[in-house]
C-alpha cells in the first residue's frame, strides 16, 4: 500500500499520510468537477456531492469511503494539497468557500 504525503495550504510544515489510490481518484474526481481558472468558482459543498457523482459513474466500489463523511473528510485533505501545490486555488472573501482550477 503506497502512502501520500499530502501538504496542507495553511499548515505548510505539516503533511496527512492517505492512501494513494484513494488519494488518486478524489484527485481525478475533483479536477474533473471543478471548472476553470476563468469561472466563479464551485462551493466547496456542491464540490463535494459532484465527487460523490463522478465517483459513482466510474463505479469505485463503496467499500474504497465505507464510513459516512469519508469522502469529505478525502475531499477536504486533496483540497489543501492541491491548493498547496497551486493546482487548485480558493477565491479570496468568498462564503462558503469557492474552488477552482488555476492554470498550472
Amino acid at each position: 500500500m503506497s502512502i501520500v504525503k499530502a501538504q496542507n495550504v495553511n499548515h505548510p510544515d505539516h503533511r496527512q499520510n492517505l492512501k494513494e489510490e484513494k488519494y488518486t481518484v478524489i484527485r481525478e474526481a475533483m479536477l474533473a468537477t471543478l471548472p476553470g481558472s476563468t469561472s466563479d468558482g464551485m462551493p466547496f459543498l456542491e464540490m463535494e456531492e459532484k465527487v460523490a457523482v463522478y465517483l459513482a459513474d466510474k463505479s469505485v466500489p463503496k467499500e474504497m469511503f465505507p464510513k459516512p463523511g469519508s469522502v469529505r473528510w478525502y475531499c477536504k485533505s486533496v483540497q489543501l494539497d492541491l491548493e498547496a501545490k497551486g493546482i487548485i486555488e480558493r477565491l479570496p472573501k468568498r462564503t462558503p468557500i469557492h474552488l477552482r482550477k488555476t492554470d498550472v
